[in-house]
């Protein structure tokens, strides 16, 4: 199981122009979102920060619902493509690891995999939601059991939260773990696949937490480095416009123009994000086809 920690790392050696391909869909689509809500969100907070900046005296007119709704909309929106293009994402790395002989377009394909994944994840959010709003029934009781005793909110507060808190997380790595190679397997074979990977994680779940815990330390240090970037850019940024006194009188008075002093740094932002947008997936994403090799090791099946 170790190899398939560092699985990502070795996919990203081997296959530098895809690792950049898979990271600039997401800032595509980041980029397309953030030019799509811009200007509403331009037009709905413009004038309370004018209002508030003191350009212009009153009280800020209330943001007009037909616009309130074209941002929720867009937002939905852009969640869902997301979710789609995470999708397609995960299963082109998956794909480089079970069918490398499939590499052109960087693996990239929509087809069933793709949509049946995207379904399930979309499905698997709810259910986790409902799960989580579920679990708060026996802590709200846990809470009113402690608080009846000590007579104490602040006690029971202290008690049930960290409780749901520690179980939430529990169940959900447990769940997540059990059901982490089903995008693999829809990938290696095409077919429908969800309750076969519980089947096959059987009694691999420490092996597997070992595995989780090992790309998480990974995901985290290329998180790290968007920090850096972010601050590095931004602080550059602040500095090209005149300091943030100068930002908050531009957000008061001309958003617009702020943003027209900003586009470059944003475009450099934006560039650099896809090299490490790319690593993150790679690695989040290849150790669990790599796990999917390991414990199917006769792989004549898997084409089957």
């Amino acid at each position: 199981m170790r190899a398939a920690i560092v699985a990502g790392v070795g996919l990203i050696r081997r296959r530098p122009l895809s690792m950049l391909a898979w990271g600039v869909l997401p800032v595509l689509l980041q980029v397309a979102t953030l030019l799509a809500v811009a200007p509403i969100y331009l037009t709905l907070f413009g004038p309370a920060l004018q209002a508030m900046g003191g350009y212009h005296p009153g009280v800020a007119p209330p943001p007009p619902p037909t616009q309130s709704f074209q941002l929720q909309g867009l937002v939905q929106l852009a969640n869902l493509v997301e979710l789609v293009v995470g999708a397609v994402i995960s299963c082109a790395i998956w794909r480089s690891i079970l069918h490398p002989e499939r590499s052109s377009f960087a693996s990239v394909r929509v087809g069933k995999p793709e949509l049946l994944f995207a379904v399930l994840s979309f499905a698997g959010t709810i259910a986790l939601t409902v799960g989580l709003i579920v679990l708060l029934i026996p802590t709200f009781i846990l809470g009113g059991i402690v608080g009846g005793i000590s007579h104490d909110v602040n006690i029971a507060m202290a008690v049930a939260l960290p409780a749901f808190t520690l179980v939430a997380l529990v169940v959900a790595c447990y769940l997540l773990l059990r059901f982490s190679l089903v995008g693999p397997m829809m990938v290696a074979d095409g077919r429908f696949h969800l309750f076969e990977s519980w089947s096959r994680t059987r009694g691999h779940v420490g092996s597997l937490l070992l595995v989780g815990l090992g790309v998480f330390g990974l995901a985290l240090l290329c998180q790290i480095v968007v920090l850096v970037v972010l601050f590095a850019i931004g602080g550059a940024a602040v500095f090209a416009v005149g300091g943030l006194g100068a930002v908050t009188t531009m957000i008061q008075h001309s958003p617009q123009a702020l943003l027209g002093k900003l586009w470059p740094f944003l475009a450099g932002y934006s560039v650099l994000l896809i090299p490490i947008d790319g690593c993150l997936a790679a690695i989040i994403g290849a150790p669990w086809a790599r796990v999917y090799q390991d414990l199917h090791p006769d792989t004549s099946d898997v084409f089957a």
